[in-house]
């Protein structure tokens, strides 16, 4: 018998769980903290809890985080873990320290269905959503490292299709008997799904990242294939209702720069005046390069006109991407699959 992971249940959830199996409310409010505030790796160091109930715990529960087969740090200090699941598949997590706060950013499937052509997690397909265990351990691995801040769900694969999931993790992040993350120190970032998840997600409070990359739908659909079912329109829309629903200052929208594809004066036009009127900001993202792809980055002086001209009336800027030399900045993460 495979044994139940609980470091991704909710305290609701490890109640109900707890009942279900002859424990009680009591063994579930006492087990909780061990997993999220003293970040126990057994059972067996839970000291407060009776013999008898550890035994039980033991037998039908676990505790597990995924192995670590690489860890690589790059030159500016951002550090990548290739994670293996349990089932084998692997995952890839990364940690950027920074002046005044340490970021994790985690993945949230295998693969991706999503077929950006700029993603190098997109040349992989599809295997499963994470596990909310499976998820919450990125960031137990990487506070075993540090004192984490912040939490981005950027990684591989799209968070608003594995939304149950993420909604566990997301609350188990905000509870302040948990692991009492502030609202505005978790962003969730999507390829532009723009259905009633994103209602469901305003109610947490948490920062939104949108995949802008193009001013238009027939740029952004050679991009991105979303598009031809959430196209510009819906995410300017979301833009707007958002902040509202969710009481946070505004979406970020996030524009990859690829060279002679989205970078040209007229797209800088073209975002100006798509975004004027929208409660935004933009991140411009220099394009990463990764093995096989036919995409290349903006030169420097391109980039720096590119925010001159897209500044008229709109928030833009130029972000330093990290940990390029180890395939560890946006859009290059990839986890092989031993499934596929």
């Amino acid at each position: 018998m495979q044994k139940i992971n609980l470091l991704g249940f909710t305290l609701e959830q490890l109640k109900f769980e707890f009942l279900k199996n002859g424990l009680s409310i009591l063994d579930a409010k006492r087990v909780f903290p061990w997993i999220h505030t003293k970040l126990a790796a057994s059972f067996s160091v839970m000291t407060d809890i009776p013999l008898e109930i550890r035994k039980i715990l033991e037998h039908a529960y676990s505790l597990a985080r995924p192995r670590c087969l690489t860890l690589q740090k790059s030159r500016d200090g951002t550090s990548k873990a290739l994670l293996e699941m349990v089932d084998g598949n692997l995952i890839e997590t990364v940690l950027i320290p920074e002046e005044r706060r340490t970021t994790v950013c985690v993945s949230t499937q295998i693969g991706c269905a999503m077929g950006c052509k700029f993603c190098h997690t997109g040349t992989q397909s599809f295997v499963r959503n994470l596990t909310s265990s499976e998820m919450i351990s990125q960031i137990f691995f990487w506070k075993a490292e540090r004192a984490v801040t912040n939490v981005v769900f950027m990684g591989m694969g799209e968070p608003l299709l594995n939304f149950e999931n993420l909604s566990s993790v997301l609350e188990l992040l905000l509870d302040e008997k948990a692991h009492n993350f502030s609202r505005n120190k978790i962003t969730v970032s999507t390829s532009g799904i723009t259905d009633d998840t994103i209602k469901s997600l305003a109610k947490f409070g948490v920062k939104l990242a949108i995949s802008l990359h193009a001013p238009t739908d027939e740029k952004r659909s050679f991009l991105m294939p979303i598009n031809k079912k959430y196209n510009i329109k819906m995410l300017l829309e979301t833009a707007r209702t958002y902040p509202q629903n969710s009481n946070t200052d505004c979406v970020t929208f996030e524009y990859l720069l690829l060279k002679d594809v989205n970078d040209a004066d007229s797209d800088a036009l073209a975002l100006a005046c798509l975004l004027k009127s929208v409660p935004c900001k933009v991140n411009l993202i220099a394009f990463n390069n990764w093995p096989g792809t036919k995409f290349a980055s903006s030169t420097e002086g391109r980039r720096n006109e590119f925010v001159r001209i897209a500044s008229n009336g709109i928030r833009v800027t130029a972000r330093k991407s990290k940990g390029g030399d180890i395939l560890a900045a946006c859009g290059q993460l990839k986890g092989a699959s031993n499934l596929l």
